[in-house]
C-alpha cells in the first residue's frame, strides 16, 4: 500500500514525461523527496521567512517555496549555488543529497540514473525511518511558545503598557525574546543576528567589512581576546597581538553581561571613526587609538623559499569563508608547477567558519571515496567521503601543518585529517583551540539571521572529537610575542 501511494505522489509530482532511460530530473526528484518527508512533519508557516540563495530560483519559481520547506527542515542546505533543475542526476548524487539527513540501507550504482524502481524504494527507506521516529522529535508541538497565553499576555502588556526612555515596539522585543531564547543555551556559537548585525557578519565572511582588522573571541564571560590582527589591517600596523585582552572599549567596560555580538558592534562601528581600546597584556593596562577603516582579506596566500635543491611552497589560509576552496584550487595548481619539494600550510590564528569549503579542500590529501569527516547531528550520522578529487593529490610529498591555540574548527578539522591520511605529514607549532561543533546559518527575509549548532564532527581514522580538548603539535614552537621573528616558519622550513 505504502509502494502504491509513494508511487503515486511521484507521478503526480512529475510535470513532464520521464524518458532518456527512465532518468529523473533533479527538479523531480527534489519535489517529490521534501514531499514526502512533508507527509510526516507539521511545519509553521514561518518557513516564508526564509531567503533562498539559489540564483537560478527566483520567488515566483513554483520550486521555491518547497526548497524553503527542505531548508527549514534541514534536508536540503541553502547555498549559493545553481540548481540544476532538468538535468538528470545519478544514484551516487541523491545518495549525497538524503545523507545528511537520512542513513539509507539501499544499493547504489554510482554512475546510474535515477529511475523511478530505484527512487521508489530510496523513498520507502525513508518512509520506514520517518515511522520510526518519535514524534515528540520530528514535529512540532501544536502549543509552541508563540501560541501560548502567558507568552501573549506578557508580550501584549510590554508593548502596550511598558513605560520606557526607549522606544519599544514588536520589532524589539520580537528580536530581544529571540536573542534571549538564544543566549539561553549557553552556547557561545549559537548567535541570533538582527538585521544590521547580520549585515556586518556577512560582510565578514564575504572576506570584505570595516573594522580594526581583528579576529576576537569570547571564550570566557567577559574575557575578550584578540584572536589575530589581520596582515595589513589598522590592528596590526598599531601593534595589538593575538591573547591580548580587551577590557574596555571607549568608555564601556567589557564586563560578562556583554555578549561578542554587542562587543563586535562598539569595535567596528560607526566606519572611519576612532575607536580606544584598553588592552591587558603581561599584567600591564595599554591604551590604543584605532580608525575604523575598509578591510579586506586574503584569506589564501602563497609563497616560493627556494634553496640549491628545494623549493619549499608555503600557502597561508587567514580563513575557511565563503570560495576559499576556490581560491585553494587556483593556489594549487599554479603550485604544481614550481617543482614543490615541500608543502607548509600556515593556518595559525585561522577561527575556521565554512565545512564545506574545507571539505573540499581535504579532496587534496584525502583518498578519493575514503572518508575524510564524520558528522553526528541529532538524529543521525553522516560520513563525508572525498570525491571529485584534484587529478594531483598530494601523498609523496613531505607536508607540515603550522597550528596554535587560535587555530579553531574548520583549522583543526584540516589539520587533523591531514595528520589522519598524510604519512610523515607534521603538525608544528602550538596545541589548537578545540571547537569541532557544526553550526549552521539560516538568513530570514528581514535580513536577520541565526547560526546554531547542529552537529559535533569526528576525525575518521583516528575517531577524535576534540571539542574543547583541542590538537597537540608533533613538534611544539612558541614564537616569542614581541618580535617579528618566526620561529615556528623557521623550524618547519628546515625540518
Amino acid at each position: 500500500m505504502k509502494k502504491i501511494w509513494l508511487f503515486v505522489l511521484m507521478i503526480i509530482s512529475f510535470v513532464t514525461p520521464v524518458f532518456a532511460e527512465y532518468g529523473l530530473t533533479f527538479e523531480q526528484i527534489l519535489t517529490t523527496y521534501v514531499n514526502v518527508v512533508l507527509q510526516k512533519q507539521k511545519i509553521p508557516s514561518s518557513y516564508n521567512y526564509i531567503e533562498l540563495k539559489y540564483p537560478n530560483i527566483s520567488k515566483q519559481n513554483s520550486l521555491y517555496p518547497i526548497l524553503q520547506k527542505a531548508v527549514y527542515l534541514d534536508i536540503f542546505p541553502n547555498a549559493n549555488i545553481e540548481l540544476p533543475l532538468n538535468k538528470q542526476i545519478t544514484q551516487q548524487q541523491v545518495i549525497n543529497i538524503i545523507a545528511p539527513s537520512f542513513s539509507l540501507d539501499v544499493f547504489v550504482d554510482k554512475k546510474a540514473l535515477v529511475t523511478v524502481d530505484w527512487f521508489t524504494e530510496v523513498l520507502l527507506e525513508i518512509q520506514t525511518l520517518l515511522d520510526t521516529y518519535s514524534s515528540s522529535e520530528l514535529m512540532l508541538e501544536e502549543n509552541d511558545v508563540t501560541s501560548n497565553p502567558l507568552f501573549l499576555d506578557v508580550y501584549q502588556k510590554l508593548l502596550t503598557n511598558y513605560v520606557s526612555d526607549t522606544w519599544l515596539n514588536q520589532k524589539s522585543l520580537l528580536y530581544g525574546s529571540i536573542k534571549w531564547l538564544v543566549e539561553w543555551l549557553d552556547d557561545p556559537y549559537t548567535s541570533f543576528f538582527p538585521p544590521t548585525e547580520a549585515t556586518t557578519f556577512n560582510e565578514e565572511m564575504q572576506g570584505e567589512y570595516y573594522g580594526i582588522g581583528a579576529y576576537i573571541e569570547m571564550n570566557m564571560p567577559g574575557e575578550l581576546i584578540i584572536i589575530s590582527p589581520i596582515k595589513g589591517s589598522p590592528a596590526e600596523k598599531i601593534w595589538l597581538l593575538w591573547g591580548d585582552r580587551v577590557v574596555q572599549i571607549n568608555n564601556t567596560f567589557v564586563d560578562k553581561d556583554m555578549s561578542i555580538n554587542t562587543a563586535t558592534s562598539l569595535i567596528k562601528w560607526p566606519s572611519w571613526t576612532t575607536v580606544k581600546l584598553k588592552i591587558l597584556r603581561d599584567g600591564k593596562i595599554l591604551e590604543f587609538s584605532v580608525v575604523r577603516s575598509k578591510i579586506v582579506i586574503a584569506n589564501i596566500e602563497s609563497k616560493i623559499y627556494s634553496q640549491q635543491n628545494w623549493n619549499v611552497c608555503l600557502v597561508n589560509i587567514a580563513m575557511f569563508d565563503f570560495w576559499v576552496a576556490n581560491s585553494f584550487q587556483e593556489t594549487m595548481i599554479d603550485l604544481s608547477t614550481k617543482k614543490c619539494t615541500k608543502y607548509i600550510f600556515d593556518v595559525r590564528n585561522n577561527p575556521g567558519w565554512g565545512l564545506n569549503e574545507v571539505v573540499r579542500m581535504l579532496n587534496y590529501f584525502v583518498p578519493t571515496w575514503e572518508i575524510s569527516v564524520i558528522i553526528k547531528s541529532k538524529f543521525m550520522t553522516e560520513e563525508i567521503v572525498a570525491w571529485n578529487s584534484p587529478s594531483a593529490k598530494i601523498q609523496n610529498i613531505p607536508v607540515r601543518v603550522l597550528i596554535n591555540q587560535w587555530s579553531a574548527s574548520a583549522s583543526e578539522i584540516f589539520a587533523g585529517v591531514i595528520k589522519d591520511y598524510l604519512t610523515g605529514a607534521l603538525l608544528v607549532g602550538g596545541k589548537s583551540f578545540g571547537k569541532w561543533s557544526v553550526q549552521e546559518l539560516m538568513k530570514y527575509d528581514d535580513g536577520s539571521m541565526l547560526k546554531y549548532t547542529v552537529a559535533k564532527r569526528y576525525m575518521w581514522k583516528s575517531k577524535k572529537n576534540i571539542d574543547e580538548i583541542g590538537i597537540s603539535p608533533d613538534k611544539i614552537i612558541t614564537n616569542k610575542k614581541d618580535t617579528p621573528e618566526d620561529e615556528v616558519l623557521e623550524w618547519a622550513l628546515q625540518n
